[in-house]
């Protein structure tokens, strides 16, 4: 009998814990949709109020529109304050993030100076993961580079990844620190890194 009722007891405290992991389960979803109406609701009554703000006041959308045109926006540093500050407007994106991530750093065995910045020379079928996250500005052929991805870091630099055989890497992707950027075309990489048009000393980007 004192097996029976220890077996019957047993079964009654699974049944308890399965009730009450599926209502944990559904209160962190309840949570997660409440948090993404609160996220987007602030969004957009920040467009809103912007928007206002530029059509009733000439000054605000004078000033504005100079600051856009004449200045070299880090759309990086913005994003990396947004997603501090506010978070990310679509909930469960980290879910559907496909991106290879590596805890590496860049990795070489070899480094010559080439054109405006440098070639490293890789191992065979390297994948490179990125120095520093920020924003992918640009994605294509450029002259003496070759396939090539630039991404604005987070501290304003432009790091230019040249020779790259493959790469998943699309326009306006915002990509995290030793994501993977792709592979190099003979196993070597062309570096460039420039901020506000200016170039940088490779030195001061691969400590």
């Amino acid at each position: 009998m004192d097996k029976i009722s220890d077996i019957k007891k047993r079964i009654k405290n699974k049944k308890t814990n399965v009730s009450t992991n599926d209502e944990k389960k559904d209160n962190n979803y309840k949570n997660k949709i409440k948090t993404f109406f609160i996220k987007f609701s602030l969004v957009l009554v920040l467009f809103l109020v912007f928007t206002i703000l530029i059509k009733s006041n000439t000054d605000i959308k004078n000033k504005i529109y100079k600051y856009v045109y004449n200045s070299n926006l880090s759309f990086a540093s913005i994003k990396k304050f947004y997603n501090e500050k506010i978070g990310n407007v679509i909930p469960f994106q980290n879910v559907f993030n496909e991106k290879k991530v590596f805890k590496e750093k860049l990795e070489y065995t070899n480094l010559s100076v080439y054109n405006k910045g440098v070639k490293l020379t890789l191992e065979e079928n390297y994948a490179i993961p990125i120095i520093k996250g920020g924003i992918v500005i640009f994605t294509g052929e450029k002259e003496n580079m070759g396939q090539t991805v630039i991404i604005q870091q987070s501290d304003g630099i432009d790091a230019w990844y040249g020779n790259l055989s493959t790469t998943n890497m699309k326009l306006y992707d915002y990509v995290s620190d030793n994501m993977i950027v792709g592979e190099a075309k003979n196993n070597e990489l062309y570096l460039m890194f420039q901020k506000d048009g200016v170039d940088v000393n490779y030195k001061d980007v691969l400590k």
